[in-house]
């Protein structure tokens, strides 16, 4: 079974031939939204599930780890209950999970890399469609990106946890992903929208919205890219796209408290 994923304009086959029904009919459904014929496409991940220990024992690190690292090329990924690789110089790569693993890890770290190079960013942010305009919401963890997506039942929430930036047409637009955090009930909506603010993330007693600078903007962004900046070498090319994404959206700090009345600050904004 092949089957074809497009996430944010990004397609990426999947060769499932080696996996069990239940887990061929599990991602068939899991991914259904950003699923489409099979195409041949640059990138295909050919995956299989053996019985076996953790890769990574929990008790390892403090968090759930996900390591990755790239040489020349290819992309070496390992975590808990799947390790692979993927060579993005011949378009192919191999994933092995446990029978409890999940591919969405691996995916996670590949499309990061596949957005970089298309000059775009996965971010570790909530992505919220309003009126057919892109808000992205950012900071630490703690800092309010699942209450924000839950406080937006009636928008589109792309992600509580990632959403991918990228241009499109020449304008920066928001992309949904089928990756959830802390809100998994919200559904996994493939849709997309040009960004019309980015927004730090402070909660408050208040709502309150305040411009930011965009040193200071391009600054936090670059924080909260994951996995692409354990290599030095991709530094500068973060830098470079968060400050062009910060130079482009407007951008500010937002204050808010545990109702969903900011909307209608953003909902405002020109």
């Amino acid at each position: 079974m092949n089957l074809t994923i497009n996430i944010a304009d990004i397609p990426v086959n999947l060769a499932l031939g080696e996996c069990d029904p239940a887990t061929q009919a599990f991602t068939e459904n899991f991914y259904a939204a950003f699923t489409e014929p099979y195409q041949p496409t640059p990138i295909t991940i050919h995956i299989r599930v053996e019985p076996g220990e953790q890769f990574v024992p929990y008790g390892f690190t403090r968090n759930y780890y996900i390591g990755t690292r790239n040489h020349n090329g290819r992309i070496d990924f390992e975590s808990h209950f799947e390790t692979g690789w993927v060579d993005l110089t011949i378009g192919r790569g191999e994933l092995l999970m446990r029978p409890t693993g999940r591919i969405e890890n691996f995916l996670r770290v590949l499309y990061a890399w596949l957005c970089l190079d298309q000059g775009g960013l996965v971010l570790h942010a909530c992505g919220v469609i309003s009126n057919r305009r892109g808000y992205v919401f950012y900071g630490p963890s703690g800092s309010g990106k699942t209450t924000v997506a839950s406080l937006s039942p009636e928008r589109t929430v792309l992600s509580d946890d990632i959403v991918i930036v990228k241009k499109h047409n020449g304008k920066f637009r928001a992309f949904g992903v089928p990756f959830r955090g802390d809100f998994p009930e919200a559904p996994r909506t493939n849709d997309s929208a040009d960004l019309a603010g980015i927004f730090i993330l402070n909660k408050a007693a208040a709502n309150r919205l305040e411009p930011l600078s965009i040193a200071l903007a391009a600054a936090r962004l670059t924080a909260c890219v994951p996995f692409v900046m354990s290599e030095p070498q991709n530094a500068q090319r973060v830098m470079r796209v968060a400050n062009e994404l910060a130079t482009s959206v407007p951008r500010y700090a937002l204050s808010f408290k545990r109702d969903p009345e900011f909307w209608s600050m953003l909902d405002g904004l020109d």
